[in-house]
């Protein structure tokens, strides 16, 4: 009669070594199992309780990724933290693909000044933020119709007569009054002849 062997101790019960530990974050969870010849989830819970964070390797084709999207969307797609996506993004120089592009001075002055679906245009911002944007700084929205007047315009108002300033920038008399009015410029009037 032979004696029974003894079991070889669960993986869940057997006493994790030094080097087990050691190596918990240098590879995935489950190529460590495999190793260590433990379930997924008991690596999983072991690197967890130990603190120690899975360190997984950048790929090529995971930074050919980076910048083409949100951060947050390439961190869900990888698997990977958010901080993780973009230090590796920073540190690659991959400028940032932003959810909403932030704007520029030249930008922010065609607000109000250009009808929206041409400041869309011309920016490459959604119809929608512009008009979010303009209405953030308390512009009016454009007339397309209407044209805006220029500073070089503006600094004509005054100087010489409204028929003159009104023949210069292509508008007319009562344009030209109503914007001297509304600036309080005083009118030039025409030099009568002696």
């Amino acid at each position: 009669m032979t004696t029974p062997q003894p079991k070889p101790p669960s993986s869940s019960r057997r006493t994790w070594t030094v080097e087990e530990d050691s190596l918990l974050g240098t590879r995935s969870d489950r190529a460590l199992a495999r190793k260590f010849g433990r379930t997924v989830k008991a690596v999983k819970t072991r690197r967890r309780l130990r603190g120690v964070l899975l360190v997984k390797k950048w790929r090529p084709e995971d930074d050919k990724i980076l910048g083409t999207r949100p951060d947050r969307q390439v961190a869900l797609l990888l698997g990977r933290l958010i901080e993780n996506v973009a230090w590796r993004r920073r540190k690659l120089g991959i400028p940032c693909f932003y959810e909403s592009r932030p704007w520029t001075p030249d930008q922010l002055e065609l607000l109000g000044r250009k009808p929206d679906e041409e400041v869309a245009t011309l920016t490459g911002h959604p119809l929608v933020a512009v008009e979010i944007k303009r209405r953030e700084l308390g512009r009016p929205k454009a007339d397309p119709v209407l044209t805006c007047w220029t500073p070089e315009q503006d600094r004509l108002l005054g100087t010489m007569p409204d028929e003159e300033v009104a023949r210069r920038v292509g508008r007319t008399k009562m344009a030209v009054q109503k914007r001297r009015f509304r600036l309080r410029i005083e009118c030039k009037r025409p030099e009568r002849p002696q």
